[in-house]
Protein backbone atom coordinates (compact mmCIF):
# COMPACT_ATOMS: atom_id res chain seq x y z
CA UNK A 1 0.00 0.00 0.00
CA UNK A 2 1.36 3.63 -0.58
CA UNK A 3 0.95 6.33 0.90
CA UNK A 4 -1.54 7.60 -1.76
CA UNK A 5 -3.78 4.41 -0.70
CA UNK A 6 -3.96 5.80 3.11
CA UNK A 7 -4.67 9.16 2.00
CA UNK A 8 -7.73 7.66 0.47
CA UNK A 9 -8.83 5.62 3.29
CA UNK A 10 -8.66 9.15 5.49
CA UNK A 11 -11.10 10.84 2.78
CA UNK A 12 -13.46 8.02 3.30
CA UNK A 13 -13.49 7.46 7.11
CA UNK A 14 -15.74 9.96 8.83
CA UNK A 15 -13.16 9.92 12.22
CA UNK A 16 -9.87 8.97 13.07
CA UNK A 17 -10.91 5.59 14.89
CA UNK A 18 -12.69 4.49 11.73
CA UNK A 19 -9.55 5.61 9.41
CA UNK A 20 -8.15 2.73 12.13
CA UNK A 21 -10.60 0.25 11.25
CA UNK A 22 -10.23 0.71 7.23
CA UNK A 23 -6.74 0.69 7.64
CA UNK A 24 -6.80 -2.77 9.95
CA UNK A 25 -9.14 -4.19 6.80
CA UNK A 26 -6.33 -3.43 4.59
CA UNK A 27 -3.65 -5.11 7.02
CA UNK A 28 -2.15 -1.92 7.98
CA UNK A 29 -1.11 -1.38 11.18
CA UNK A 30 -1.66 2.27 12.40
CA UNK A 31 -1.99 4.06 15.57
CA UNK A 32 -4.58 6.20 16.96
CA UNK A 33 -1.84 9.30 16.80
CA UNK A 34 -1.18 8.97 13.34
CA UNK A 35 -4.87 8.29 12.36
CA UNK A 36 -5.50 11.17 13.91
CA UNK A 37 -2.93 12.88 11.91
CA UNK A 38 -4.18 11.67 8.54
CA UNK A 39 -7.77 12.29 9.29
CA UNK A 40 -7.14 15.84 10.54
CA UNK A 41 -4.61 16.55 7.12
CA UNK A 42 -7.77 14.95 4.34
CA UNK A 43 -10.60 16.10 6.11
CA UNK A 44 -10.07 19.29 8.18
CA UNK A 45 -11.50 22.65 7.04
CA UNK A 46 -8.00 23.85 5.70
CA UNK A 47 -7.89 27.12 8.10
CA UNK A 48 -4.52 27.66 9.94
CA UNK A 49 -4.48 28.47 13.38
CA UNK A 50 -2.82 31.62 14.52
CA UNK A 51 -0.29 30.22 15.82
CA UNK A 52 0.48 28.26 12.19
CA UNK A 53 -0.04 31.41 10.63
CA UNK A 54 2.69 33.33 12.92
CA UNK A 55 4.87 30.07 11.84
CA UNK A 56 4.44 30.47 8.18
CA UNK A 57 4.89 34.05 8.30
CA UNK A 58 8.03 34.25 9.64
CA UNK A 59 9.67 31.59 7.80
CA UNK A 60 12.51 29.43 9.27
CA UNK A 61 14.08 32.30 11.37
CA UNK A 62 11.75 31.61 14.20
CA UNK A 63 13.25 28.27 14.56
CA UNK A 64 16.63 29.36 13.94
CA UNK A 65 16.80 31.22 17.59
CA UNK A 66 16.05 28.26 19.66
CA UNK A 67 16.88 25.30 17.45
CA UNK A 68 19.08 23.03 15.82
CA UNK A 69 18.85 20.03 13.29
CA UNK A 70 20.29 16.67 15.62
CA UNK A 71 22.52 15.79 12.70
CA UNK A 72 24.26 18.77 11.62
CA UNK A 73 23.88 20.97 14.68
CA UNK A 74 22.67 24.07 12.67
CA UNK A 75 19.47 25.98 12.84
CA UNK A 76 20.05 28.18 10.14
CA UNK A 77 18.03 26.27 7.91
CA UNK A 78 15.26 24.58 9.65
CA UNK A 79 11.81 24.65 8.49
CA UNK A 80 8.70 23.17 9.44
CA UNK A 81 8.53 19.71 7.53
CA UNK A 82 5.01 20.05 5.15
CA UNK A 83 3.65 16.67 6.10
CA UNK A 84 3.77 17.90 9.72
CA UNK A 85 6.10 15.09 10.92
CA UNK A 86 8.15 17.61 12.74
CA UNK A 87 11.53 19.25 10.98
CA UNK A 88 12.97 19.54 7.77
CA UNK A 89 16.28 20.74 7.37
CA UNK A 90 17.62 22.30 4.30
CA UNK A 91 21.31 22.21 4.96
CA UNK A 92 21.17 18.29 5.21
CA UNK A 93 18.27 17.95 3.08
CA UNK A 94 16.37 15.53 5.29
CA UNK A 95 13.62 15.47 8.18
CA UNK A 96 15.65 15.91 11.60
CA UNK A 97 14.45 15.82 15.55
CA UNK A 98 15.50 19.28 16.79
CA UNK A 99 17.43 20.16 19.65
CA UNK A 100 17.28 23.36 22.45
CA UNK A 101 20.23 25.30 22.63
Amino acid sequence: MTPFDLIELSKQAHSARELVELARQQRIELSEEDAQIYFDRWNGTGELSDDDLDMVGGGTEQLAGNLVCALCLKGDRLGIDVSGCGYYCYRCQCRCAVKSL
